[in-house]
């Protein structure tokens, strides 16, 4: 065999790798992503990601970053090059998700995990998928939540909502709304910049069928669902604009609020209908606010 000569060895790195997490389908690979990347100093420098076969979007020709990417040296030497502070902005052309925003520092070893800044030292987190439970690791993914004009994947079920603040009669821009059946939290949405929500999730298991022969075949289930809310006022969020700041919508969920189903008491369960959407809205609520889903 003859021996291959080398004469030169060109070696490019990416400073950023992320995987995008559907919290609605648990899918990871998500095609059609605007995401751009730029300094904090200067978001006019900016670099598009492109997707990856492997559903990672992967950043090249960073501004401030050309010299790591074209640095040639052992792994554990590369990455003794001190990370500087990014802004990664993310939408959808195609209206799937809410547009989202947050920072990185870059360049980042494999794939990125989002280290919440409100925790001493920053820990990755992902939202508590059932009542009562803690928050657990967000590890290599960033998670995406589902405009309310996202054509709802089959077979998920749907909960429409327009959030308002009760007390101050705003929208309650990028609150967090939680679907619960039978205790146990099925699904978390985030309301856009005029308190629109859906919240997409799987069926439950329906009800045990008779025991005769042959089944019955029924699609008639229903489930009494319980909601909650999430967020506050004077989250800087509000006042951002019509992009979210992750880091604000996750701390938002450190802060629980009410959601009045009804001006009844006692108030009517609202009931989810199998492959039926539903609009939640405040029962009995003034004209003003028939629309809406109020929270205190």
């Amino acid at each position: 065999m003859t021996d291959v000569l080398v004469l030169e060895r060109l070696a490019r790195n990416a400073a950023l790798g992320v995987r995008f997490w559907d919290i609605a389908t648990d899918a990871t690979a998500i095609d059609g992503l605007d995401v751009q990347v730029h300094p904090r100093a200067n978001p006019r420098a900016r670099t598009s990601a492109t997707m990856s076969p492997s559903g990672v979007y992967v950043a090249h020709v960073v501004r401030g970053l050309r010299e790591f990417e074209y640095l040639d040296a052992e792994p554990d030497l590369l990455w003794t090059e001190p990370a500087r502070p990014y802004r990664i902005e993310v939408r959808d052309p195609e209206g799937r998700f809410l547009p989202m925003v947050f920072d990185a520092d870059l360049p980042a070893r494999g794939l990125l995990t989002y280290a919440a800044p409100w925790f001493s030292p920053p820990a990755p987190v992902m939202p508590p998928l059932a009542a009562g439970s803690p928050a657990q690791l967000m590890l290599e993914r960033i998670p995406l939540f589902s405009a309310p004009s996202r054509p709802v994947p089959d077979p998920l079920a749907v909960v429409y909502a327009q959030l308002r603040d009760a007390g101050s009669g705003s929208p309650g821009a990028w609150f967090a709304l939680g679907v619960s059946i039978d205790g146990v939290r099925r699904g978390l949405g985030v309301a856009d910049g005029q308190g629109r929500v859906a919240v997409l999730f799987p069926y439950p298991e329906p009800p045990r069928v008779s025991l005769a022969s042959p089944p019955e075949s029924r699609n008639d289930f229903t489930w009494e669902l319980a909601f909650e809310a999430f967020g506050t006022s004077a989250s800087p969020t509000v006042a951002a604009g019509p992009i979210a700041e992750l880091a604000d919508v996750l701390a938002s969920l450190a802060t629980p609020r009410a959601v009045l189903d009804s001006a009844f008491s006692p108030s009517l369960p609202m009931r989810l209908a199998y492959r039926q959407p539903l609009v939640a809205r405040t029962a009995g609520a003034a004209a003003a606010d028939a629309s809406f889903l109020l929270v205190s």
